[in-house]
């Protein structure tokens, strides 16, 4: 079969598009014929070894995907060869889904509702879990709470804002163009700031009558503490679902302290493959029946992979899925 392997770690240039053996699945596993991938920013910090993992290179790298199960480990019952299904949480200590055939473990096979495409099945697989987490298992988000989304252009800010409206949330988002502000609004957000050159706390401020928001969901910490802090409501909690460009965030402690704030870490991971397949499930089920929709911005061969990785790191609205 044909996949994306790296022999080592680097930029985009060490994805090779190679041959390689069609694995076999153990007991307790699943063969799927991948259809689509969905392009994560993991699967970048694990090329560039920012995400170290127990296996080492040469490794297929991809987190998640959509496709026909093609074979079925001894122990397996509750999947059958020619079922359609969604999986995530390859890559870390797995072979990963940037290939032809991926083997993931019963557990994480969650089956494809037959209105949602390939690829817009792939295009849910992680983000949508992960913001869901973030909302309903750290923030515990209540109908009628005022929810910032930072970085709402991207796949689990773009998530994160369908979800909280469906909670009964308020959604305000911050976003990098005027042109992701109408598409972020469309998804739901009752309003979307284009957050370079003004003041995201004191807009905030203004449409909550200086309350500040109840939860802010951030996915670049180390680049947004302060912001995040001064648009805050009191006993409000930050959800910190990445570390943003520097990896690292300064708290000040004196103004965290003084608003009460629960600063929140998380790993969607920690729900583990069968919790996450549930929420997964979950949300596929949301998405046929029109409450969510996957967001695609970009549909590129696998062959492409490396493109789709420098159009990842460039300004892009929606997920980037691979097709094999």
């Amino acid at each position: 079969m044909k996949a994306v392997r790296i022999h080592r770690y680097g930029g985009p240039e060490v994805l090779v598009y190679e041959d390689v053996d069609t694995p076999q699945p153990g007991p307790g596993q699943v063969l799927v014929q991948v259809r689509a991938i969905g392009v994560n920013p993991i699967d970048v910090s694990v090329r560039a070894d920012r995400f170290p993992t127990p296996r080492q290179p040469p490794k297929i790298i991809g987190s998640d995907g959509a496709g026909v199960v093609a074979a079925i480990g001894s122990d397996v019952l509750t999947v059958a060869v020619g079922d359609q299904v969604m999986f995530t949480g390859l890559g870390v200590g797995s072979e990963g889904s940037y290939a032809d055939y991926a083997v993931i473990a019963e557990a994480q096979a969650v089956a494809k509702p037959p209105s949602l495409t390939f690829e817009q099945a792939a295009a849910m697989a992680l983000v949508f879990p992960t913001a869901h987490y973030a909302l309903v298992r750290r923030a515990a988000v209540q109908p009628g709470e005022t929810v910032l989304v930072q970085g709402a252009a991207g796949g689990v800010g773009s998530a994160a804002v369908q979800i909280a409206r469906s909670l009964g949330a308020r959604v305000l988002a911050t976003v990098s163009s005027q042109d992701d502000a109408r598409a972020v609004e469309e998804l739901g957000a009752e309003q979307a700031f284009v957050r370079h050159g003004i003041d995201v706390s004191a807009q905030v401020k203004r449409l909550t009558e200086g309350r500040g928001a109840d939860v802010i969901i951030e996915p670049a910490a180390a680049d947004n503490m302060a912001v995040d802090l001064a648009a805050l409501a009191k006993g409000g909690r930050i959800v910190v679902v990445g570390g943003g460009s520097g990896g690292q965030a300064t708290v000040p402690v004196g103004v965290a302290g003084g608003r009460d704030a629960g600063l929140l870490f998380m790993s969607s991971s920690n729900a583990g493959r069968a919790g996450t397949a549930q929420i997964l499930g979950e949300l596929a089920t949301m998405a046929a029946a029109g409450t969510l929709q996957a967001v695609i911005g970009a549909v590129l061969p696998l062959a492409e992979a490396r493109r789709a990785h420098e159009l990842l790191e460039q300004h892009h609205f929606g997920k980037i899925v691979l097709v094999p």
